[in-house]
């Protein structure tokens, strides 16, 4: 039960903080422990952002500008600051930062689907778990998490019924990654399963600026940058060669149940008590994030799918709970 008084409010809200902070300590420290201050401050890391902001990350790091000139920026203020190891401070800085508004943002993300306040912790506890296996074979890239943020901020502005915030936030998504893309989709399928196959014009207005956003700066990012040459993964060209590369190594499946473990399972199961909004988000994300992951990226890199772990599966899941305990 949400505390009623002004003192139980703040008191619960300075848990929920805690909780935050203390998971993105955790998540963190072992991601610094797993790379290790050479690879930030020598290694491929400060490699990766020097190439960004000198224009020759190739394609299509270059396009993903946004977290880079943020990064940037922590760095110019953490060097006026007189502290040793001052990229490694920007550097886990920003994903500290990050990792906050994560857990925050997918605890009110959770709670506005109706789950309990206890059900949305346990929701943020599995996703810090998941977190802390999404690891493999990666540096700390912050455009990855910077897209955890903007679908979850995507989501609970859908769900406070906020629309239009959604055209800031997707000019800045663009900026970030390509994967925006799927953000004014999320508005159009929330808003058509609400109103029962209907749409109103406001809602169709703001997706289509939304996605027009989107595809100017995707234009404009590549025009500005110019042709980049294509990052191969693993000397695998993106297609049926990766397709196949993902779906026979071992260490594909080790690491998506690691990161994921039987949440999407038990999501499923729990498919026919969830809220319109939330299935309209399955079938815009989860189909077409894993078909293009598996023709274009290495799928052991599970941070990939973090984005479908927040905002589906793990809320997917905890209407199991739900379900058990009608009263919560």
């Amino acid at each position: 039960m949400f505390p009623q008084s002004r003192i139980g409010k703040i008191a619960f809200f300075s848990l929920i903080l805690v909780c935050a902070i203390l998971f993105s300590i955790l998540t963190v420290y072992l991601q610094y422990t797993n790379l290790g201050l050479d690879y930030l401050e020598e290694g491929h890391q400060i490699e990766r952002h020097l190439a960004v902001l000198q224009g020759n990350a190739g394609n299509p790091w270059q396009y993903r500008v946004l977290a880079d000139y943020v990064v940037e920026g922590a760095i110019l203020f953490v060097t006026t600051l007189n502290v040793s190891h001052p990229l490694a401070v920007a550097f886990l800085s920003v994903r500290f930062i990050q990792n906050v508004i994560i857990f925050l943002l997918a605890y009110s993300y959770y709670r506005r689907f109706g789950l309990s306040a206890a059900q949305a912790l346990i929701g943020i506890s599995l996703l810090a778990w998941g977190m802390t296996h999404a690891y493999y074979d990666s540096d700390l890239q912050f455009s990855n998490y910077f897209d955890i943020i903007f679908y979850l901020l995507t989501g609970w502005l859908i769900l406070i019924n906020q629309p239009l915030w959604l055209i800031p936030v997707m000019a800045l998504a663009a900026l970030n990654r390509e994967t925006s893309g799927l953000i004014p989709f999320m508005l159009l399928a929330s808003h058509f399963a609400a109103e029962g196959g209907k749409l109103k014009s406001k809602t169709t207005r703001v997706a289509a600026i939304a996605f027009a956003i989107y595809l100017l700066i995707f234009i404009i990012l590549r025009l500005s940058f110019g042709p980049q040459e294509l990052i191969i993964p693993q000397g695998h060209p993106p297609g049926k060669n990766l397709l196949k590369y993902n779906l026979l190594r071992t260490i594909t499946w080790v690491q998506l149940f690691a990161t994921l473990g039987i949440l999407p399972l038990l999501a499923v199961l729990a498919y026919r008590t969830w809220p319109h909004s939330l299935k309209a988000f399955f079938w815009v994300i989860i189909p077409i994030w894993f078909i293009v992951h598996m023709f274009a990226s290495i799928v052991a890199e599970t941070r990939l799918f973090l984005v479908p772990q927040a905002v589906v599966f793990i809320p997917g899941a905890l209407f199991l709970l739900k379900e058990n305990n009608p009263g919560s």
